[in-house]
């Protein structure tokens, strides 16, 4: 259970954020006109947003509704893959993310009781699991729509989803430790902003990125690969928890977002440091990311199923937002740095 609960990111974001790199070829197989797919990214995340503070409520094992919840997504994913219409492709979207929201906040709130002693450290691997898996389903999807076409590059990527959770529905019950009560803390307010501000930056930029891309040349392959640039925050998101235990969460978490204000600069020049810019957004965001979540799973299912109400909150707006800059990208990015800044001089991240 414990490795299933660490790689049950990996299934999730693989299925879930495949889409991304596709909006724009989405849009052209559907007929419709650009940002038309905006609301299947965004409205799954309402989703998150209005389930997952209720998941510690339920009376289910931990190891059923992780199971049930990645099952979703991936039957989801496979029917979203088959949709004749984007007006059904969004419907499947939100299967998904009704799926989606029995999964984080269970996993945030399980890791400190499986690993209590490596709790700082065990947040920085779930969240290196959760950009494998973000990383690769955008990355692969780019290639496999090039190779194979759209409707299987995202019936592939749905398949993990349902082979994990059908394995965890088969595994004995009782295999986790309880989660006790819920309990819902408004002092966590300053924490909950900055999770709505860390997915907001994430996605609004990345569903930006293709359109600047492809209007700057790129192929849909190559805007694929450009989303390898998730991949860096691998190490950003494993070396949280060793950065904390020496220069302590909050130091550390400041030091992430100075390297994301450094990284939005660079977005505003062309290729290649357009790019470089973009890797680097994704390491220190996700370094930062884990931090943030690391203290929301050690203060309770409660606060962090509110905190990931509050991230996808973040995530559902950038869905929404973004067909809007899809002609004003340094306006984004500004918008961004305002956003970074707040983030930076809250720091919500003590050690519990």
């Amino acid at each position: 259970m414990r490795f299933a609960v660490l790689f049950s990111g990996v299934a999730l974001y693989s299925a879930l954020y495949a889409v991304v790199p596709l909006l724009p070829l989405l849009e052209r197989l559907f007929g419709a006109p650009p940002g038309a797919a905006g609301p299947g990214m965004g409205l799954p995340l309402l989703l998150l947003v209005l389930l997952s503070p209720l998941t510690p409520r339920l009376s289910l094992p931990p190891g059923v509704l992780l199971g049930g919840g990645l099952l979703l997504v991936g039957v989801g994913g496979v029917l979203g893959a088959l949709s004749p219409s984007l007006f059904l492709w969004t419907l499947a979207r939100l299967l998904q993310g009704a799926g989606a929201a029995l999964v984080p906040a269970l996993a945030i709130a399980l890791l400190p009781l499986l690993y209590p002693r490596r709790a700082w450290e065990v947040a920085g691997l779930y969240m290196a699991g959760n950009v494998l898996g973000g990383g690769l389903g955008r990355v692969l999807a780019g290639v496999l729509a090039e190779g194979l076409g759209v409707r299987e590059a995202l019936l592939f990527l749905s398949l993990p989803a349902l082979a994990l959770g059908l394995l965890l529905l088969g595994l004995p019950r009782g295999k986790t430790p309880p989660l006790g009560p819920a309990r819902y803390d408004l002092r966590a307010l300053p924490l909950y902003a900055v999770g709505a501000v860390l997915l907001f930056l994430n996605l609004f930029l990345a569903n930006l990125l293709p359109y600047r891309l492809l209007d700057l040349g790129y192929r849909p392959a190559e805007v694929g690969l450009v989303y390898l640039a998730y991949l860096f925050g691998l190490p950003g998101s494993a070396l949280s928890g060793f950065l904390a235990a020496r220069l302590g969460p909050r130091r550390t978490f400041r030091l992430a977002f100075l390297g994301v204000l450094v990284a939005l600069g660079l977005l505003l020049l062309p290729p290649p440091f357009l790019v470089a810019g973009f890797v680097l957004l994704m390491a220190f965001l996700f370094t930062a990311q884990s931090l943030a979540s690391g203290a929301a799973g050690q203060r309770g299912p409660g606060v962090s199923g509110t905190y990931v109400a509050s991230f996808y909150l973040g995530g559902t707006l950038a869905g929404l937002a973004y067909p809007l800059f899809l002609h004003s990208f340094p306006l984004a990015v500004g918008l961004g740095a305002a956003l970074a800044l707040l983030a930076l001089l809250l720091a919500p991240v003590e050690a519990q």
